[in-house]
């Protein structure tokens, strides 16, 4: 049996243009000292993160901007938020084939289980580990895989991501990483890692996942 772990934005869902939509009209109606540029935020940072980034040592505006954007993007129908090509056939192929599958993501909880509902693919996944499972508790990536792997009783098998920190974090915690070059990170900022893989479109993870299996 596989276990595989997950990344969510940039890997399985390309969520840019929701979380772009929402971050403006929070940045319009919470004005920071510095209108950021929105193309060059770093979205695979936590919303705790992203918006220090922007407001800096104003904690006011950051307990504000966090509340407000939950509240938007919480109950957002996600319409615009996509899976990547392969993903639903190839999340079920690898279900089919006895893999177990999970989630660790720099979203929070209630989001990332919604939008993985109105994807239609929670079904899919044993466990699920969010930077903040409870309100104001966070987790890095690194506790986020212990914490699956003790959930799934496993020691050995995949990161899939496109963050730094998603191949650091797999690398650190002895698993293959697999970085996917199609997200939001670049290509060579990601090779710098020494993932294990790399691949440009999500169907050639299957690829690894069977040569592993037939080992």
């Amino acid at each position: 049996m596989q276990h595989i772990i997950f990344d969510l934005d940039g890997t399985i869902i390309d969520s840019k243009n929701e979380i772009l939509k929402t971050y403006k009209l929070v940045f319009d109606q919470i004005r920071p000292d510095v209108a950021p540029d929105l193309d060059k935020l770093n979205y695979g940072l936590t919303l705790g993160d992203l918006l220090k980034s922007v407001y800096g040592a104003d904690p006011d505006k950051i307990a504000k901007a966090k509340l407000l954007f939950a509240s938007v993007y919480d109950n957002s129908d996600y319409s615009e938020t996509t899976l990547y090509d392969g993903v639903v056939d190839v999340l079920n192929a690898l279900k089919k084939d006895g893999c177990e599958l999970y989630i660790a993501t720099n979203k929070r909880l209630l989001p990332t289980k919604r939008i993985l509902e109105k994807k239609q693919i929670s079904h899919l996944f044993s466990h699920i580990m969010a930077n903040e499972m409870e309100p104001g508790v966070t987790f890095s990536k690194r506790q986020m895989i212990e914490g699956l792997k003790r959930l799934g009783s496993f020691t050995e098998g995949f990161m899939v991501g496109d963050a730094i920190t998603d191949i650091q974090a797999g690398n650190e915690e002895k698993l293959q990483t697999v970085a996917v070059t199609y997200g939001y990170e670049k290509p060579d900022v990601l090779a710098a890692q020494s993932p294990s893989f790399t691949i440009d479109h999500f169907e050639k993870l299957y690829t690894f996942v069977t040569a592993a299996a037939s080992r």
